[in-house]
């Protein structure tokens, strides 16, 4: 596995000092626990969104995410909390799935990964686009970090940054 260190002040909650976040291409034997990394991240909201959570109808859809490839797993200060999936589409780059543990969210992890997604787009001078169930928590951060919705289908909104 490569990995690339981030390190940066935390939140004002002062949780911790500094978080050290590693980003490792993910292995066939990190598929578990990304998966149970995307149940802990998208349950509630499936749940406020759909009315319930179904493991059998969320398994295939991860599955076939899992078969495309490209997953990063995100260690905090050496241990796995999360994953990041981003692709390059050319005229924009996806943050297509950024998941991290219940217990981890909140603590400035996932704004971390996105302003580095962030600083990318603006390097290859291109925008970062996302989708995001409407009834998510992460809406006001994406809003924070200077997303605007720029579309939208009955279940989810497409936002986009430059």
């Amino acid at each position: 596995m490569a990995a690339s260190l981030y390190s940066a002040s935390i939140n004002r909650f002062g949780r911790y000092k500094a978080m050290h976040i590693a980003r490792l291409k993910a292995a066939q034997s990190d598929r578990d626990f990304i998966w149970r990394a995307y149940e802990s991240a998208y349950q509630n909201v499936v749940e406020r969104q759909f009315g319930t959570w179904e493991a059998e109808l969320q398994m295939p859809a991860f599955d076939e995410k899992w078969r495309q490839g490209g997953f990063e797993v995100l260690a905090l200060n050496g241990k796995s909390v999360g994953a990041v999936w981003v692709t390059n589409e050319g005229e924009f780059l996806q943050l297509r799935d950024l998941f991290l543990l219940a217990e981890y969210q909140g603590r400035g992890v996932g704004a971390h990964i996105v302003r580095q997604e962030l600083e990318k787009a603006r390097v290859l001078g291109v925008p970062l686009r996302l989708r995001v169930l409407k009834q998510s928590l992460a809406i006001a951060l994406y809003e924070r970090l200077g997303f605007t919705i720029c579309g939208e289908a009955s279940t989810q909104y497409w936002m986009e940054a430059n």
